[in-house]
């Protein structure tokens, strides 16, 4: 029974080691995909929070999550964990028009992923997030249903952007 418990012990210990080494694998690479870093330029005084803001506005644009029409170059279209289609059309195809082109909030959190920009869904309650690192590369779009409530209701760091001048530029490939 010893050597059970003490083998049952060394695999959850093998897998957590894995599954971190997983994560950290995804993290870096995503960090270093040019693809996954804001392409635009900061402004001086811009506050690190709108900087974000305007660079998942962009993503969310080009990914094609919006109405608007995104990039045509599919080779720039990058993949998300939900998607199990392997053509980046049918991606682009299955995103569109899901999302509002505007961000309704940001949430920051010293940890990780130190910004999620929250945009609601164009037809339907509820919103998605996407998050950015503190180089604001590794944007993500967050495949989870984003609580609205907390951006309004101002909880875990969110807080909403109710007025401010049009962020999002289109740009098509």
């Amino acid at each position: 029974m010893r050597m059970l418990s003490a083998s049952c012990g060394s695999v959850v210990l093998a897998c957590t080691l894995m599954a971190s080494a997983s994560a950290q694998t995804r993290a870096a690479a995503d960090a270093a995909d040019p693809l996954r870093r804001c392409a635009i330029a900061r402004d001086s005084a811009e506050p690190a929070d709108r900087f974000a803001l305007r660079c998942a506005e962009r993503f969310v644009v080009e990914q094609g999550y919006t109405e608007v029409p995104g990039l045509t170059d599919t080779t720039l279209i990058v993949p998300e964990g939900i998607e199990w289609s392997s053509s980046k059309a049918a991606w682009r195809s299955q995103r569109h028009g899901s999302l509002e082109p505007r961000a309704v909030g940001v949430c920051t959190d010293p940890k990780d992923y130190p910004y999620t920009v929250v945009f609601r869904y164009r037809k339907a309650r509820g919103a998605r997030g996407v998050t950015l690192d503190t180089a604001f590369g590794s944007l993500r779009m967050q495949h989870r249903d984003f609580r609205l409530d907390a951006v309004e209701k101002r909880l875990y760091g969110c807080r909403p952007f109710t007025t401010r001048n049009s962020t999002v530029r289109h740009a098509a490939a």
